[in-house]
């Protein structure tokens, strides 16, 4: 399934800190915040694949998961940490932690930009090759959701 821009452009405003990135946030109706979602997961990989590598571990995801966690409380940013794990879990092909109550599509948004706001405020290649980024997300989530 192809990349609505407007995803590609709410994500671009996230990495970038751009003020637009609420906003957009914010528009996006209950469908359109499940599609956001696939596509964020699609953004992290790229963004996870060259620190955590092509597999991983649980016990790597959850180092991961704490240390993503512990900077935004200290950014006084609330944060789930079972929903970032469960979003690594997902792009390494893991086991959920969710599997009888789903995730409600929120919590899986607020997850994802914090699982970005972190690999972007450590490494400034990020926010640098945010296009290229998106281009390589856009096709991996292409490949990920293709019938």
């Amino acid at each position: 399934m192809p990349v609505e821009p407007r995803f590609r452009d709410q994500t671009r405003c996230l990495v970038l800190k751009d003020r637009r990135a609420k906003a957009l946030n914010d528009a996006l109706t209950p469908d359109d915040r499940i599609a956001f979602n696939d596509f964020l997961v699609s953004v992290a990989a790229v963004l996870l694949a060259p620190r955590l590598g092509d597999r991983c571990r649980i016990d790597d995801l959850a180092a991961f998961t704490d240390e993503v966690a512990a900077r935004h409380r200290s950014e006084r940013r609330p944060v789930n940490e079972f929903v970032m794990e469960e979003i690594l879990r997902e792009i390494y092909g893991l086991p959920l932690l969710f599997r009888t109550f789903p995730v409600p599509p929120p919590a899986v948004s607020g997850a994802g930009a914090a699982i970005l706001r972190y690999l972007t405020n450590t490494d400034a290649g990020v926010a640098a090759g945010i296009d290229r980024i998106l281009d390589t997300a856009a096709d991996l989530h292409e490949r990920r959701t293709r019938p």
